[in-house]
């Protein structure tokens, strides 16, 4: 699971990234409200977590305390799955 560190990050957002937003723009848009940097990375997440395909099913569908992002799709969500795997710290 990520960690949130703002409570009220749940519900759904209409966030839609421009199509030539990176996956770091994408982030900064979107996930700084309820992520921070951590140890000069965009996370942390778990080890289990640090895959694009489980980060792209948590972007689509949130969870308890995490909003879902069905607006992001196709390549922005893969630019967005890729950014938050290499440049999150494994807690």
């Amino acid at each position: 699971m990520i960690t949130l560190l703002t409570a009220g990050c749940s519900g759904s957002k209409d966030f839609t990234p421009s199509p030539d937003m990176s996956g770091k723009e994408i982030f900064a848009a979107s996930y700084v409200e309820c992520h921070a940097p951590v140890d000069g990375y965009a996370m942390e997440i778990s080890v289990d977590m640090k895959d694009t395909d489980k980060i792209t099913n948590q972007v689509l569908s949130g969870s308890l305390t995490m909003p879902s992002f069905p607006n992001i799709q196709g390549e922005s969500i893969i630019r967005l799955a890729k950014y938050v795997v290499e440049n999150s710290k494994t807690k």
